[in-house]
């Protein structure tokens, strides 16, 4: 049975519809599942429901994590024909991390301070594994397939370089724009992370942030003084997400993708702004004194990346991505068996890109059918 990609939704109709709301426009239904972590938080997995595929595959479906970046929830599969995996080969289910305005809740916390004292490090040391293990209790299967997004594959690196037998529980692991690697960013991350006054602001809010808050004001005002202008403002923030070079994404959807911006930790971003400026992802630098406390070294502790396990593992990005570029790949290529490239294609145009539905989505399609059971 062949698959068919529908073209992604260019309307306005998609603006600030919840998750939910999402799935039901696009034909499907859904349920939500609750995922409490090892260290209490509680995750919501959306599970859509395609009852042709049911009807045709009944228990024979494989589970499929979609898995999303930062700022980002489960809506962000929705948006630009991801949804062609709801066809009839795969049971599809959607995470939202910690801090998402769908992963809000603890098992003792409110969301206050204490709950948002995370960053990616706990997503891959809990978050990942939680997700993985119910998925596989609720569906029998003894395997699923991650397929990851930017911070969706920093969690997951970080859960294999931790733990590599959780690899057995993968079919396939599948990174677009691996976040597990980092070297030669470009525009506002190369501005962010080496300005003390910026780190400053940040390390003075402790709590949710996203671009939609007020907070983000604070950092633009600081990394760069023209985007305080209302006019140029939305400019700024579509860089900061985008990148500059925004050919492949139509201009009908930038205000359908910020409209479902969401949220984070301020430590979360923070941490990452570290990974931009040390030029590799290791745990969170608190400084020298309280990293002796927390890690027994002065020197900061690396994830053991050489440790993940390479098979089934495939790696998509494009070369025009503003994370990272072609020499983060070639230097981490003998960690990773399949690489998949495009050349003119940035961080964000892999999910939101206008052919993305055509090329890459089809492709990873091709890969699930030609590798699974």
């Amino acid at each position: 049975m062949e698959c068919t990609f529908m073209p992604p939704f260019k309307t306005a109709h998609d603006e600030a519809l919840t998750c939910g709301q999402l799935i039901v426009s696009r034909g499907f239904k859904y349920e939500r599942h609750f995922v409490t972590t090892e260290d209490g938080y509680i995750l919501t997995l959306y599970r859509i429901i395609n009852p042709n595929a049911q009807a045709a595959r009944g228990s024979k479906l494989i589970p499929v994590l979609l898995v999303h970046g930062i700022f980002t929830s489960c809506s962000s599969w929705m948006i630009n024909g991801f949804d062609g995996f709801i066809e009839p080969w795969f049971d599809v289910w959607i995470a939202n991390n910690r801090g998402t305005a769908y992963s809000r809740n603890h098992t003792r916390l409110d969301p206050d301070t204490e709950f948002w004292d995370f960053t990616f490090s706990e997503m891959g040391e809990y978050d990942a594994p939680a997700m993985v293990d119910y998925i596989i209790e609720e569906t029998g299967h003894e395997k699923i397939v991650w397929i990851g997004y930017s911070e969706g594959t920093t969690q997951n690196f970080i859960q294999l370089a931790m733990n590599p037998a959780a690899a057995d529980k993968f079919y396939l692991n599948i990174n677009i724009e691996p976040g597990a690697f980092y070297g030669e960013s470009k525009g506002l991350l190369t501005v962010i992370p080496r300005n003390r006054l910026v780190f400053g602001t940040l390390d003075d809010y402790v709590g949710p942030f996203s671009p939609s808050l007020p907070e983000f004001d604070a950092l633009l005002t600081i990394a760069t003084i023209p985007c305080t202008i209302e006019v140029i403002k939305p400019i700024c923030i579509e860089i900061y997400l985008f990148g500059v070079d925004r050919r492949m994404i139509d201009k009908k959807l930038f205000q359908v993708l910020t409209s479902q911006i969401d949220t984070t930790s301020t430590k979360n971003l923070i941490h990452y702004l570290q990974s931009v400026k040390y030029d590799q992802v290791s745990k969170y630098d608190y400084g020298p004194e309280m990293n002796q406390e927390m890690y027994s070294s002065d020197e900061l502790p690396k994830y053991p990346f050489e440790n993940v396990p390479t098979c089934n593992l495939v790696l998509i990005g494009g070369l025009n991505d503003y994370f990272s570029d072609e020499k983060d790949f070639q230097n981490n290529r003998p960690f990773i068996d399949h690489v998949i490239t495009y050349p003119d294609w940035s961080h964000t145009d892999i999910i939101f890109g206008n052919h993305a539905y055509e090329y890459a989505h089809s492709v990873i399609v091709d890969i699930l059918r030609e590798n699974l059971p």
